[in-house]
């Protein structure tokens, strides 16, 4: 007898181990789909074409795209969390913190990229009862790694926190820098030249980012 087809075997899926499974599959083909099409181009149907489940059943697990996109971000979250968590050391610079940051964001750009949309777009397409889970489960990761952070760096008391936003915003800002044609390309005049090269051949992140630490830092000093 041939093997049931994917679409079909979902569609079969009753018993709560079998439903687990499915909405696993889900969460999969979301994470493979959202660095291909965006967040723009990341819709329901197009997930359902990917998962190879009915666009129909996927409401089943997920009230909206949103709630989706939701979800992955907080496996995202947690995959960050865990490596910047492992990478931590004592007596780490705030040059060495700030590298390790980037790298880490670099490295999986679907968390940044959804935290860029969180407040503005996701957490107003899901229900309520779904975004208190999603905060107490950023509450619970985060309330683990800022401590830890803190601590490194010498920061105050819940610091921690703003930190981490103002890095991934930073982070998030400064990737727009990148995306302009080079230098190269246009073969501009020197004077343009010039001005260029102060956005494209510097790293902006990682020359801010120990300012940012630095004047956290500062708050506490007499």
């Amino acid at each position: 007898m041939p093997e049931p087809s994917t679409r079909q075997r979902y569609q079969r899926a009753r018993r709560p181990g079998e439903k687990a499974e499915r909405r696993a599959a889900i969460l999969a083909a979301a994470e493979a789909l959202f660095p291909a099409v965006g967040f723009e181009g990341f819709t329901m149907a197009v997930l359902a074409k990917k998962s190879g489940i009915a666009k129909a059943t996927l409401y089943v697990y997920f009230e909206t795209r949103e709630e989706v996109l939701l979800t992955l971000y907080l496996q995202r979250l947690e995959v960050f969390c865990d490596a910047l968590t492992a990478e931590l050391r004592e007596g780490m610079t705030d040059e060495a913190f700030a590298l390790c940051f980037q790298t880490l964001l670099e490295a999986d750009p679907t968390y940044p990229a959804l935290h860029g949309r969180l407040e503005s777009v996701i957490e107003h397409n899901v229900s309520a009862e779904r975004l208190f889970e999603a905060k107490r489960v950023m509450r619970s990761r985060l309330g683990a790694l800022v401590p830890r952070i803190e601590e490194v760096l010498g920061l105050p008391k819940r610091s921690g926190n703003l930190l981490l936003g103002a890095l991934v915003g930073l982070s998030l800002g400064t990737a727009q820098t990148k995306l302009g044609p080079t230098i190269e390309a246009l073969d501009p005049p020197p004077d343009i030249a010039e001005f260029m090269r102060l956005y494209t051949e510097v790293d902006v992140f990682r020359a801010t980012a120990p300012m940012i630490i630095a004047g956290i830092r500062a708050e506490t000093q007499p």
